[in-house]
């Protein structure tokens, strides 16, 4: 259902669109992130600094103060619970709004001895305002009136989303029917309402995630491959020249994936570990292997600049290595079809542009993905489909607990590098309490007078009146301003195109760049070794795992990196884990750490990459669920009579959209 059909303004639809908002579903699924209490509690409970509300009567006529050229406090008297109460406005000079014997209803500040600091205020009885209020995350322009305002009007809709839970699961959990849900989510009549609708949404959003999850696995998990056989003794030469000893870990990784691809099981497995930590090493070993076996490869990378840069990396190995991504000519990919018709022993590197429907393989047999998570399910998928049984390796450097890596990916395998090669030194990290770069500029520039390069690290594109944080945009400017012709600057964000994007890290990799100022675009990128600095603006807005992957960008060479962690927040949690993240070394024991604090909707980058988007349902909390999930996803698919699950199904894997 599109937006304008529930009337809204084009301004407002335009707004929304800025929010990734662009149907009536998706406005339904845009939850609150907090509820804020009215309460109307009696004048002789007050204490002072407390948050109050109260109606009354205006009984003074209203003064003006004004002091400097745009400061104002205007003061009236209004009498409530028997009390006569001194009220203070700060810049509204309205004084006419507040005619003697008009109703008004206040929200503010008790400051002692009958004085009040009005933060708000309006003309309607207090009794239709009190109760939770929902509060939303919203984008610059939109207050969170009008999105109540225009969630209001989606709700009058919520027929739109089928009720896809079996009723026999409603009933045996006591949940709620998805209507009586969305309404409840939206505007909680009261606490236990609230529990309520968010527990029935929850079971749903797992519900659906495994139903969709076991279809897609359930085709591919009683087929067999043919077995893969090669030299041994040349993979071990081939291994043998490595420019450094690979590590137990590796050397344990690369045993189970060459045991995989000697199996007749089609492999399913991931290689997680921290940046750094030599998971190329071990896919180049299964490329090299698929080879000798002669089969053909696919490495798909998820930007160009980063397939350019391993192509580099296996050339340098010997690996027979073509790269194929959408920079090349038509001429350069028609050559490159015929090899993929002929060489069937040839190993591709590349981009999304391996998977288009111009691309044919004659015999692929494995497929690895770098930084499996930025690919969707219909990705891979289209990619696996240009072979007959094809092995696939994925590589992440966001590590997943095997508990979880179940729930996501069920039968998937896992390997873990823990060490990083010799040499290796963790990055420096150091939290600042300031909301400001100046304390640590001198130092940066000190780096980049010797020849270092810097990452700026700003969580925001733009700035947001509702979400007070750095934005790229604004420390790109005032930086520019500042320093000059000190030093150049670039600003990398992800509204540009893959054009922009590619051209402003080919300048910073070629050192025409001495800051990078960007969002987390950099945290998957290519090894910038001369790129041993970073700061990181409002870093309490980041998930640890996150900041963990972002500050392993400046861990590429043997120069010891460092990284400022940036946060003005008083909040004793949130500096209490960024000063946590000064001793936490590798991605493991952040994740944990992670984990326990937060859950793992920042840490599996659920609403930024391929895997599910979880908006409610908390993996660390909620595993009772999911395990229930698990067995009634099972029986859903082996039952297979409950049509509007099945649709759903069907139509979830065809637009991938549940991974994606």
């Amino acid at each position: 259902m599109e937006l304008k059909e529930i009337k809204l303004t084009p301004r407002r639809i335009e707004l929304l669109e800025k929010m990734g908002i662009h149907s009536v579903e998706s406005l339904l699924k845009t939850y609150p992130f907090r509820y804020e209490t009215v309460e109307a509690v009696p004048f002789e409970q007050w204490e002072k600094g407390q948050t109050v509300c109260f109606e009354g009567v205006i009984c003074s006529p209203a003064r003006v103060v004004r002091f400097g050229k745009k400061r104002s406090m205007t003061k009236f008297k209004v009498v409530t619970w028997n009390e006569e109460l001194e009220i203070t406005l700060f810049n509204r000079p309205w004084a006419n709004q507040f005619p003697f014997g008009k109703n008004i209803t206040i929200f503010g500040t008790y400051q002692g001895n009958q004085k009040v600091t009005a933060n708000n205020y309006n003309f309607h009885p207090l009794q239709s305002q009190v109760g939770m209020h929902p509060v939303y995350t919203v984008t610059q322009g939109l207050k969170q009136s009008e999105m109540r305002t225009i969630m209001g009007k989606a709700l009058e809709h919520t027929e739109i989303l089928a009720d896809v839970v079996p009723e026999r699961y409603r009933k045996a959990y006591k949940l709620l029917d998805g209507q009586t849900a969305l309404q409840w989510v939206h505007n909680p009549p009261g606490p236990k309402h609230l529990q309520a609708a968010l527990r029935t949404l929850k079971y749903e959003e797992f519900l659906c995630f495994q139903c969709v999850m076991q279809a897609t696995q359930n085709k591919d998990s009683e087929i067999k491959k043919e077995a893969k056989s090669w030299d041994q003794k040349r993979l071990e030469q081939w291994m043998g020249a490595f420019p450094y000893a690979l590590t137990r870990d590796q050397e344990q990784a690369c045993q189970d994936v060459l045991t995989d691809m000697k199996s007749e099981k089609i492999m399913f497995r991931l290689v997680q570990g921290d940046v750094g930590c030599g998971k190329s090493m071990v896919a180049f070993t299964a490329l090299y292997a698929c080879h000798l076996s002669g089969w053909q490869s696919a490495f798909l990378a998820p930007t160009e600049i980063l397939a350019r840069q391993h192509y580099d990396n296996m050339r340098q190995l010997g690996l027979p290595v073509i790269l194929y991504v959408s920079a090349l000519s038509a001429k350069e990919k028609e050559e490159i079809h015929q090899k993929m018709e002929q060489q069937t022993d040839a190993i591709f590197v590349g981009t999304h542009a391996l998977f288009q429907d111009s691309v044919s393989f004659q015999k692929l047999g494995l497929v690895v993905t770098d930084e499996q998570q930025r690919f969707g399910v219909r990705q891979r998928r289209a990619l696996l489909e240009k072979g007959r049984n094809v092995d696939f390796l994925m590589m992440s450097a966001t590590p997943i607990p095997r508990t979880y890596a179940h729930f996501l990916y069920g039968n998937m395998d896992l390997s873990n590098i823990h060490t990083m090669p010799p040499g290796r030194q963790p990055v420096k990290t150091i939290y600042v309490q300031t909301t400001s770069m100046k304390p640590v500029l001198k130092d940066v520039l000190h780096y980049i007078e010797q020849g270092r390069q810097c990452y700026v690290v700003c969580p925001a594109i733009d700035e947001n009146e509702e979400m007070p944080m750095k934005s790229v945009t604004s420390i790109y400017e005032g930086m520019k301003t500042t320093l000059k012709d000190r030093v150049s600057i670039g600003l990398l964000h992800g509204r540009m195109s893959s054009e922009q994007k590619e051209e402003i890290m080919m300048q910073f990799h070629k050192k025409e760049l001495d800051i990078l100022v960007s969002t987390t675009v950099i945290e998957v990128g290519i090894d910038i070794k001369n790129a041993t600095v970073m700061v990181i603006y409002d870093a309490h807005r980041f998930g640890l795992s996150t900041l963990h992957q972002l500050r392993g960008r400046v861990a590429r060479g043997n120069v010891q990196g460092i990284c400022y962690l940036l946060s003005g927040s008083k909040d004793p949690k949130a500096i209490e884990r960024l000063q946590k993240m000064e001793e936490l070394l590798d991605g493991f024991t952040v994740t944990d750490y992670d984990l326990m604090l937060r859950g793992p909707g920042d840490i599996l980058g659920f609403r930024q990459s391929g895997l599910p988007s979880f908006v409610l349902g908390d993996m660390e909390k909620d595993k009772a669920m999911m395990e229930v999930c698990v067995k009634d996803a099972s029986e859903i698919l082996k039952r297979g009579t409950d049509e509007q699950m099945l649709a759903f199904i069907k139509d979830a894997v065809e637009k991938a959209q549940y991974f994606d």
